[in-house]
């Protein structure tokens, strides 16, 4: 039975997301906007918003995916708490436990610039 996760990065302009096996073989990637009107209080339903698109494209069942990766600009706590991403708009919240609540996936959180030195050094640079 295959498994799969998403990887994001939370970027100031764009979010880019990927669909995986989890063996880190990628299906698809792609972008949205991203909206940091309000603090940036629209990004996070953005994201699990593509996230159940691409699930029902693909006909993936829910309970075939393994959870969010996802890379943010600033510091994150080893809890999900995100300590303040300017560009962002964020202030002080846990970032993992508000995308699981709209997701109903488990999800995990770090420094965009940790979890791409950890995704490089897991499958190489794309």
């Amino acid at each position: 039975m295959k498994r799969y996760a998403f990887g994001v990065d939370v970027g100031g302009t764009t979010i880019k997301m990927g669909i995986f096996e989890t063996n880190g073989n990628l299906l698809d990637m792609w972008e949205i906007p991203t909206r940091v009107q309000e603090n940036g209080k629209y990004i996070l339903g953005d994201i699990a918003e593509a996230a159940e698109n691409k699930i029902e494209e693909k006909s993936i069942s829910k309970l075939d995916i393994e959870g969010i990766g996802m890379g943010v600009p600033g510091p994150v706590g080893e809890d999900g708490t995100v300590f303040k991403c300017v560009n962002l708009g964020w202030g002080i919240f846990n970032v993992e436990q508000e995308l699981q609540s709209l997701t109903g996936l488990k999800v995990k959180a770090g420094n965009d610039a940790n979890v791409a030195a950890l995704g490089e050094m897991w499958q190489g640079g794309r």
